[in-house]
């Protein structure tokens, strides 16, 4: 392989590629543990002052040792993306610390589809594999199949399932939003809480209304 030569890489403020998420949002015992602190992770395509990109497929990288100013000067570049869209992060950033650049996952060559034991389910109870390694290709669509699959071996859901009788997680979702009883008092226990739409609203309502059978059964016990 050779060094390609070529448009430069750089991250530019307000401009480049750059995603943001708060892993600890997503655990609800979070505030418990840790009360008055979060987590965030900024991901960035890799700048051309840190790597190398060589001329092969897939595209391979060498990292570069650069100084602490320069590592302090892309951070800098990337925070001010980060409080532009989250404001109110303003002189709250307790610790921030500059990682890769990295590649997770596997590659997806023919090694790899030949490889063993690559699924859902591992050798240790409780623990499953998801995201686009379980699937064809590195991509969005591939990491949510990937969930899909692990979801479903969390239910310990087969290809018999799939397949005949048509059984998986969507399925069951489906399901349960056809026959759940909203409740009009917003108490439903959910995972993350929301307003029922007024139309929704007035379904659970009438759902709450005793019915005409309901209202048999309480004569006859009053009668007994």
């Amino acid at each position: 392989s050779k060094k390609t030569s070529g448009r430069r890489n750089k991250f530019d403020t307000g401009v480049s590629w750059i995603k943001v998420s708060f892993p600890s949002a997503k655990d609800p015992s979070w505030d418990d543990r840790h009360g008055g602190i979060s987590t965030c992770v900024v991901t960035i395509e890799a700048d051309d002052d840190f790597v190398t990109r060589f001329d092969s497929k897939p595209a391979i990288f060498s990292n570069h040792k650069v100084g602490a100013d320069v590592a302090q000067r892309l951070m800098q570049r990337v925070l001010k993306d980060v409080l532009q869209t989250y404001p109110q992060l303003e002189g709250k950033v307790a610790f921030s610390k500059l990682l890769g650049p990295v590649r997770a996952g596997l590659s997806h060559n023919p090694e790899r589809y030949a490889a063993k034991g690559i699924r859902p389910q591992t050798l240790y109870p409780g623990l499953y594999v998801g995201g686009s390694d379980l699937t064809v290709g590195d991509s969005l669509s591939g990491s949510i199949v990937g969930g899909w699959l692990a979801a479903n071996a969390v239910m310990n859901y087969n290809f018999v399932d799939y397949i005949f009788l048509e059984k998986h997680i969507v399925s069951d979702l489906a399901l349960f939003m056809k026959n759940r009883r909203w409740s009009s008092r917003g108490d439903d226990d959910v995972a993350v809480p929301f307003t029922l739409k007024p139309e929704v609203k007035k379904i659970a309502e009438e759902q709450e209304k005793p019915g005409e059978e309901d209202s048999a059964a309480a004569e006859s016990s009053k009668e007994e």
